[in-house]
């Protein structure tokens, strides 16, 4: 739920707006003064819009601007003014404000002006993921294993023969796929070329030679229209046979033709189909042994296996842990926006961890850990999956568990001094009442629990 802070020194426009924006659906906080709008924001309260008066005793309107400008603090501020102060919101603007709003003000166009900056919000987080993601989409690496098959990209990229990925399942090698692709074509701007992507042990196989290869109108029941096939869409850039050990018996001879003389046909039809196009096919299976059980045809094998790249496992490249930690740590960061950083004894037992799953298991561990740990907090070990240390246990005590046993012990006898009164509490502790509910709901304390004396 997205969170507005009033900023008015009139109680009874914090009232009328907040009570607007409750029923919009928002969790409305207000404050009687910038003064009071800049604590909250120094004790951790996540706010996702300021709506400020621009005229206030002490520290007004620009002044909290100033503040979020010099602190760096990314809060959307829209202003309410009076006609007579435009020139005021002008500079407002000029600051940083994403929009003012005059009074009187009618009750649809400030509920729209909020609902416009909040999908502006959203966009702008949306495109600067993407935007990183764009930029970053790349092995990230130091290992000297990971450097040698970088190596091999450009030189790979600049043939036409089909290459094999090897590599257990999550070392990244869709990754190394990407790298190939986009150098291959980079030199070529006229069009962006396509990648196209076939996940083989995920189709039935009743469905995956129409999804390659594509099909006629009535060539099956329910095929009501021709459809274009996953192998057509990829002319002119690269196909993508993820886990090809899993392909089919039955589908195999078929790809086998589009390797030998490029071209196939649908099904249903007796029209040969001409397509052009790079196809890299990866496995974590020992494919020696599937033709030796006759689940692999042995000439496809050697038509794919012409340029082949092993991929080894992160347990086996433990130099390319810090970079991709860092990355992954920067990015659901960003997503999530919030300031994480990760402790010394958790990169300790990465390094000591085996990583059965890899660069997809350590993105996972780090994705989860981001989404549990507070802002401003730094990742401890027990923020992660148990089965992460030595004998499956929270490796205690350390630093964390100590500061976050002192923060209940104070938090639940605060509470019982006050006869759990949310407000004297949080007013005792110096922290806003939102996060005071939400340590109550993280340490899972509960009324008439006792507190032993400090």
């Amino acid at each position: 739920m997205k969170r507005i802070l009033i900023v008015d020194d009139e109680k009874n426009m914090c009232k009328v707006l907040s009570m607007l924006f409750k029923d919009e659906g928002y969790d409305v906080a207000s404050a009687e003064d910038g003064a009071e709008a800049i604590r909250r924001i120094e004790q951790g309260d996540l706010i996702d819009l300021i709506i400020s008066d621009l005229k206030m005793p002490g520290v007004d309107g620009l002044g909290i601007l100033d503040y979020l400008k010099k602190t760096e603090r990314d809060i959307p501020f829209v202003l309410i003014t009076a006609y007579g102060t435009i020139p005021d919101a002008v500079k407002a603007l000029k600051k940083g404000a994403v929009d003012f709003i005059t009074k009187p003000f009618n009750v649809d166009v400030i509920a729209n002006t909020v609902r416009r900056v909040f999908r502006t919000a959203a966009l702008e987080r949306t495109n600067q993921i993407l935007s990183e993601s764009i930029v970053e989409d790349r092995f990230v690496f130091e290992s000297p294993q990971m450097r040698e098959i970088m190596g091999l990209v450009p030189k790979y990229a600049a043939a036409s023969a089909p290459i094999l990925i090897l590599g257990e399942s999550g070392v990244g090698k869709e990754m190394v796929a990407r790298a190939i692709h986009r150098h291959g074509y980079s030199m070529d701007l006229s069009a962006k070329k396509p990648f196209i992507l076939i996940n083989c042990p995920a189709i039935p196989e009743q469905l995956l030679e129409s999804e390659l290869f594509g099909h006629r109108r009535g060539a099956f029941t329910g095929a009501t229209k021709d459809f274009k096939g996953k192998v057509l869409l990829a002319d002119g850039g690269t196909l993508f046979l993820d886990e090809v050990g899993d392909l089919p018996v039955s589908i195999q001879p078929k790809l086998l033709r589009v390797l030998e003389d490029k071209s196939f046909q649908p099904v249903g039809s007796i029209t040969t189909v001409r397509v052009n196009a790079r196809v890299i096919c990866t496995t974590n299976q020992d494919l020696e042994k599937l033709m030796e059980t006759g689940v692999f045809r042995r000439d496809l094998f050697y038509r794919i296996n012409a340029l082949t790249i092993s991929v080894p496992p992160l347990r086996e490249r433990k130099a390319d842990l810090k970079p991709l930690t860092d990355y992954f740590l920067r990015r659901y960061s960003l997503e999530m926006r919030k300031e994480v950083q990760i402790s010394n004894d958790v990169m300790e037992a990465f390094q000591e961890y085996s990583w059965p799953g890899n660069v997809r298991e350590l993105r996972n561990v780090l994705e989860r850990a981001v989404v549990i740990v507070n802002s401003g907090v730094e990742i401890g070990l027990c923020d992660l999956p148990q089965e992460v240390f030595h004998g499956g246990h929270c490796l205690e005590p350390n630093r964390e568990n100590r500061l976050e046993a002192q923060e209940r012990a104070l938090i639940l006898a605060t509470l019982n001094q006050s006869a759990w009164n949310i407000s004297r509490a949080s007013q005792a502790l110096g922290i806003p009442r939102s996060n005071l509910r939400y340590r109550i709901e993280k340490f899972g304390l509960t009324r008439g629990e006792y507190s032993p004396p400090s």
